[in-house]
């Protein structure tokens, strides 16, 4: 049976972020059960607080939190490296985009035919449930994706076919030619070509 701070990390590994009211009602608790948790696991690190909202009533407003990058990756790297590892054992040149791709990219529906605009909005949204914290800009040779956040950063380097994952994502959801185009620190940043 899970402690309350590992449902609590579990919930927050799954939401970008969320309150502890929002926390305590999925796990039966009472929300000073969860601020006390939450408090707890700040102290450790691996929450943070994300931002303010205004709450349904006056007073305070409503405080949520998000997962710091040392619990997503004490939860994700051990794990990744080793099927990481395991992919690239296995036989052809392709194998590790191709089985990535299949992983991720089934849950993601293909683009449909509304504009590129609304199709940016859309993986925008689908995006930060995946905690990339997305944006996207207008430029003369074609829109612009930024992700400035990486789930998956400290891979990157010994695993450079995690960039080509993104790649393929935004383009079934865009229906576009996406190219990465640089990374700026934990910037990374994508070249959107309209097909």
């Amino acid at each position: 049976m899970q402690t309350t701070r590992e449902q609590i990390l579990d919930y927050l590994s799954t939401h970008a972020s969320a309150s502890a009211a929002e926390m305590a009602a999925v796990l039966g608790v009472t929300a000073a059960n969860v601020r006390h948790h939450l408090g707890l696991l700040q102290s450790q690190g691996l929450v943070a607080l994300d931002s303010t909202r205004r709450g349904p009533r006056r007073g305070r407003p409503v405080k949520l939190y998000r997962l710091t990058p040392a619990a997503q990756q004490a939860y994700l790297e051990p794990l990744t490296r080793a099927l990481l590892d395991a992919l690239r054992s296995q036989k052809g040149e392709n194998a590790p985009e191709q089985v990535l791709c299949e992983v991720f990219c089934r849950e993601i529906a293909p683009a449909d035919h509304r504009s590129l605009r609304e199709r940016l909005q859309s993986a925008m949204h689908h995006l930060k449930t995946l905690h990339y914290e997305p944006r996207w800009e207008a430029h003369h040779d074609g829109p612009r994706v930024i992700f400035h956040r990486c789930p998956y950063a400290p891979l990157v380097e010994a695993y450079p076919e995690l960039c080509r994952l993104d790649e393929l994502m935004l383009e079934r959801l865009l229906n576009a030619k996406v190219i990465r185009s640089e990374r700026r620190g934990s910037l990374c940043e994508f070249v959107v070509h309209s097909r």
